[in-house]
């Protein structure tokens, strides 16, 4: 299983330039974008998060040409709760080891570089953009203070229609809505099923069953083993009612050599799932005689029983063949 999913998908789905250069083009100012060179638009390597800073951030850096000079964009996934008061200067921070990697490298002079920031928080950005607004600058001083603000992707303040609607590739649009949603969603099935659209446009891309399966990947470790089936059971109803024929996800990541770890979680959500089977009929069968016995139940009585698991079922049972009251199956004095 991979400790950051988040991450994982943003990385493996924005490392392929061809998905990087939508997501740029759709963030960047239009002006902006018409002077850049896609076509020399490669993934540099490194990271320069800060160690301490690396579950709350992930990052890719790219380089192209503006205008025939050199540049850099660099792109920094951020998905804690809460918006970073401070990515401004955490952001110039970054900058600054680019700068200086490109130094070390015998540059003449620094490249520009493009920030960018990706946000997908529940809550929207709240933040500055800008980071000059940290400061509370006197009169006369804002000409000795650096200016720059980064581009801003907050999938938390779009509605999902948004991300479906975006001019970009169903791969790079599945990306965004998975990220923006899946976390949130209580029930999975009703999740898969408003990307029917996307999950049949994926299909038809280039390497489309590649591209599913990382997603599938990224809502199996974000949703856990539990809701597997569930997931692998509605995919391959989308795709069955359009005439596809899909793998099972367990194969479609196995073949693709994404399987590991697979094989425990599914182990466990099957044991989880069998668990959960057996003491939702004995949740089912206790209120039957429950009803049988003492008529309508209260919703407070359905609702206790409905959270219960086998020790508590099994207790009430055996106190029910002797009750008089609902009080004496629950044990209430």
């Amino acid at each position: 299983m991979t400790a950051t999913p988040h991450d994982a998908l943003f990385k493996a789905a924005f490392s392929q330039v061809v998905y990087a250069a939508e997501e740029l083009r759709h963030v960047l100012p239009p002006k902006l974008v018409a002077r850049m060179d896609f076509s020399t638009l490669a993934v540099e390597a490194g990271s320069f998060v800060d160690e301490q800073l690396r579950e709350l951030h992930t990052d890719l850096l790219y380089s192209l040409r503006i205008d025939g000079r050199d540049a850099r964009i660099y792109i920094l996934f951020e998905h804690q709760s809460n918006p970073d008061r401070w990515m401004p200067l955490r952001l110039l921070r970054y900058m600054l080891g680019i700068w200086e990697g490109c130094i070390a490298d015998g540059a003449a002079i620094l490249p520009v570089i493009i920030p960018v920031v990706l946000h997908h928080s529940d809550s929207g950005w709240t933040a500055t953009t800008r980071f000059e607004a940290l400061f509370d600058l006197p009169d006369g001083t804002a000409e000795f203070t650096p200016h720059f603000r980064f581009a801003l992707d907050d999938l938390g303040a779009q509605s999902e229609q948004a991300l479906q609607d975006r001019a970009v590739s169903a791969f790079t649009r599945l990306v965004l809505s998975a990220l923006q949603q899946a976390r949130g969603w209580r029930d999975v099935r009703e999740l898969l099923l408003g990307w029917i659209d996307l999950i049949h446009g994926v299909l038809r891309e280039p390497d489309g069953g590649g591209a599913m399966a990382l997603i599938m990947r990224y809502l199996f470790e974000v949703r856990g083993a539990a809701e597997f089936a569930t997931i692998d059971t509605t995919v391959r109803e989308i795709t069955a009612a359009n005439g596809e024929v899909m793998e099972t996800i367990a194969q479609m990541l196995e073949s693709r050599g994404m399987e590991r770890g697979l094989q425990q979680g599914l182990r466990e959500g099957r044991q989880e799932g069998r668990q959960e089977g057996i003491a939702q009929g004995e949740r089912e069968l206790l209120l039957r005689l429950l009803r049988l016995r003492f008529g309508e139940l209260p919703a407070a009585v359905r609702e206790r029983v409905a959270a219960a698991q086998t020790p508590e079922l099994d207790r009430w049972a055996e106190q029910l063949l002797a009750a008089a009251s609902l009080d004496e199956v629950f044990g209430v004095p």
